[in-house]
């Protein structure tokens, strides 16, 4: 998937609130990239960084992510929990699902051992790592 069909999809999946677009489209991009730096994490040990010639981030709507291609359309569920994470307690609950979908393909990742190797999942044991 490309960043641009990442972003449509986010805004999709936060259709029902269709009010607070205007809000938070100007973070989307951020929080995709947020996602995608999570998931370089557990994929290969690195960071998303703007210096980074194997994981730059996503900044131009044909950007597609370095990773397996099952994984990117997790980077939209991620980016809808952030969406969804500070709204009122209906809202976080709608971004819950979002959430714990991202981080079941995380594990999957650690399991598969991504490029990192199985030996260092860390996504088994962290599901909130700090940066």
């Amino acid at each position: 998937m490309t960043l641009l069909e990442i972003k449509n999809q986010v805004m999709f999946q936060t259709n029902n609130d269709v009010d607070d677009i205007g809000d938070f489209t100007p973070y989307i991009g951020e929080y995709i990239n947020d996602g995608y730096d999570r998931l370089v994490k557990i994929y290969d040990k690195q960071h998303v960084s703007t210096g980074s010639e194997s994981y730059p981030p996503l900044t131009e709507d044909e950007d597609v992510p370095k990773t397996p291609e099952w994984t990117h359309k997790y980077l939209a569920d991620w980016a809808s929990w952030l969406v969804y994470r500070n709204g009122n307690p209906q809202k976080q609950q709608r971004g819950i699902a979002f959430r714990e979908a991202f981080l079941e393909m995380l594990r999957k990742v650690s399991d598969d051992g991504g490029k990192y190797g199985e030996t260092h999942g860390l996504a088994k044991n962290f599901y909130n790592i700090p940066r």
